[in-house]
């Protein structure tokens, strides 16, 4: 794989617990000569909009909103630039709970793009669902008119044309022999109350980890990026484990800390 080091794509969506911060440092780890990349966890997806190659590309996430938002970058960008710039026009904290509160359109297009909006005007782009699965997200006062929203989106809609992407939990991928798979579940300790309304606790860390062995044994390579925890050290105690320093941004982890880098294979 190679990547452009003078044009880096930026994802459109911002995301916590996203790599934007970190990709220079994933990129180091990813293997050469593999045959298709799968990305689950999709999230922000800066790993892959980072990533630039001629393999069969395979981008899945449990969370259907946001599977459905890349496929409509992907093949609808006028229809979701139009609906945006709609947004822009009327943007305001009023406008964005008027919004959030409003989904009881039947236009598969005015619900994705209402998904884009809330995200990139939340606090720290934080995904949340209240326990009726309704959105809950907190307004950021981000300044819509400084936003490089337009020329972004056309960016992604370029890098996703030729790409798969669906949503699935991710042991339903399918991966073989010499493909590469990326994972980035919710953190141990720090990313389970992110992201959906169904915890990702540790019996689920325990479940991806025997996925993982599950692709070891039929030659898939994986990389997976976690919290640095004893339960993380012991549950990857049988792959590489390497060690990165990560600055995070949310108020209560206002700090540099370690995560840790597993892998199946040697990083040369």
């Amino acid at each position: 794989m190679s990547v452009n080091k003078t044009d880096k794509p930026q994802p459109f969506l911002q995301w916590v617990g996203g790599k934007r911060k970190i990709v220079d440092q994933l990129v180091q780890f990813i293997p050469v000569n593999v045959n298709n990349y799968y990305e689950s966890f999709l999230g922000g997806g800066a790993l892959f909009f980072h990533v630039k190659d001629k393999l069969t590309l395979y981008l899945s996430d449990i969370n259907l909103e946001l599977v459905t938002s890349y496929n409509m970058i992907k093949k609808n960008l006028d229809e979701v630039s139009k609906l945006l710039d709609s947004h822009k026009e009327q943007h305001s904290k009023k406008h964005y709970y008027q919004v959030r509160s409003n989904n009881d359109s039947n236009d598969p297009a005015k619900n994705y793009c209402r998904f884009i909006y809330l995200n990139r005007y939340s606090f720290k782009g934080i995904y949340r669902v209240n326990i009726n699965d309704k959105p809950a997200q907190t307004f950021s006062g981000r300044n819509y008119a400084k936003s490089d929203i337009a020329s972004r989106l056309k960016q992604c809609s370029n890098l996703l044309a030729g790409t798969f992407i669906f949503a699935t939990d991710f042991s339903f991928i399918e991966p073989q022999q010499n493909d590469f798979v990326y994972f980035d579940p919710p953190y141990h300790k720090s990313g389970e109350k992110f992201y959906t309304r169904l915890p990702f606790d540790e019996s689920e860390q325990t479940r991806l980890r025997d996925f993982a062995l599950e692709l070891n044994n039929k030659g898939v390579k994986i990389t997976i990026s976690n919290s640095d925890t004893p339960f993380i050290r012991d549950l990857y105690k049988n792959f590489n484990i390497s060690t990165i320093k990560v600055k995070y941004s949310m108020p209560e982890h206002n700090k540099t800390a370690d995560e840790v880098i597993v892998t199946n294979y040697v990083i040369d």
